[in-house]
């Protein structure tokens, strides 16, 4: 499969979590800068958004428009309510056509979809071997984070294989169908689902690169899974309860943290009721986090998002760390990088990449610039090889 990674940002819509996610359908190349811009006027909402989306992604289907019409059906699906009738159904599509579009890959072995046990379920696993003709450079494990997919990420895990890596690109608890299939929620102990996939592999001594919320759960799994050799925070994370809290203004901050330490059920779910009537994005991103961490209510929810911090676990990694921020990041403070590089106190080596505007990659997971990120992470790992002899 060839992939058309897009380099740039663009200005598509004055509501950052809307620009951000009409980007990222640019920047990862599934979507198409025409059909982006003929909609990205249309959207006010987010009924807007799937209505438009889904239109997109029918037309693009009619057109046999593979890659487009699978990355419509997974921007539709995006913003869907898990209560949603279209959610799964949306869901199924985008997968359905990511098998057309990867049909030479499968046939020619470059790709192979398989599955790691996991407690008394499974964890579904890209398995992209190393082309042969090429250097083998070693294995590297990747994942996703809070709402990406493996079929999303297979063009980088592409891109990364034909370097000379052997690439095991897995979904974990929480995460695409590991979730929606499988009923799989996420953990905050990650060295869980990466040691099941080590443990069905026989692998060890790679490196473990996790995107953005993985920016937290490939460090948390490398301070207690000593089979990883180095590990790379593709967006930093050091604590995601201080990003959920603080992403929606200080006084809905300074209240949420308030109700979480007096343990006040009742006020934060009245709190966080009101506050989802008045703000689709707080209603979708509370949705979104009751659904994949499998809670009750916005209270069960939060409390459980507590877990999600390096505070007391940075100390313990131990591998080459490679830390990787964007100056415009609309979703984690700038002020996550440096706490997190201050308390990694016991790396074997620590290197650190904030990108620029400069680069066209400011944004989450350097959104307008995939191809320069694997060039550094690439970069990265071949002058460990040569320190490493």
């Amino acid at each position: 499969m060839e992939h058309s990674f897009r380099v740039g940002t663009y200005d598509f819509h004055p509501e950052s979590n809307i620009n951000f996610q009409l980007n990222r359908q640019i920047s990862l190349g599934g979507g198409r800068m025409e059909d982006i811009r003929a909609v990205s006027s249309k959207i006010k909402n987010l009924d807007d958004w799937k209505r438009e989306f889904l239109g997109l992604a029918r037309l693009a289907e009619q057109e046999e428009r593979w890659e487009n019409a699978a990355s419509y059906y997974r921007g539709a699906e995006f913003f869907m309510t898990p209560g949603d009738p279209d959610k799964e159904w949306a869901y199924d599509q985008a997968a359905a056509l990511f098998q057309k579009i990867v049909k030479d890959d499968l046939e020619s072995g470059a790709l192979k979809v398989e599955a790691a046990p996991y407690e008394t379920s499974r964890l579904p696993v890209f398995r992209l071997p190393a082309p042969e003709g090429v250097e083998f450079k070693g294995t590297i494990v990747l994942h996703g984070g809070y709402d990406s997919s493996k079929e999303e990420l297979y063009p980088s895990a592409d891109f990364v294989r034909k370097q000379g890596y052997d690439v095991y690109l897995f979904e974990g608890p929480g995460q695409g169908e590991a979730l929606v299939k499988n009923g799989l929620y996420m953990t905050y102990e990650w060295e869980k689902p990466v040691g099941a996939v080590l443990d069905h592999y026989g692998l060890e001594g790679v490196a473990l690169v996790g995107a953005s919320l993985g920016g937290y759960l490939a460090p948390r799994a490398a301070a207690f899974e000593p089979r990883i050799n180095r590990v790379v925070a593709w967006g930093v994370m050091y604590d995601f309860f201080e990003v959920l809290t603080s992403v929606r203004g200080k006084a809905m901050e300074i209240g949420m943290k308030s109700l979480i330490a007096l343990r006040a059920k009742k006020a934060l779910n009245r709190m966080a009721a009101l506050r989802m009537e008045r703000d689709p994005f707080a209603k979708w991103g509370i949705n979104h986090g009751m659904f994949v961490m499998g809670k009750p209510t916005p209270y069960d929810f939060l409390q459980y998002a507590r877990n999600f911090s390096m505070k007391g676990v940075s100390g313990k990694v131990r591998q080459d760390f490679l830390l990787l921020a964007g100056t415009r990041d609309h979703f984690i403070p700038l002020k996550h990088y440096h706490r997190q590089a201050r308390e990694l106190t016991n790396v074997r080596s620590f290197t650190g990449r904030i990108f620029t505007e400069a680069e066209q990659a400011e944004n989450h997971c350097q959104c307008g610039n995939i191809p320069l990120v694997f060039n550094v992470i690439s970069e990265w790992m071949n002058g460990l090889d040569e320190r490493d002899g």
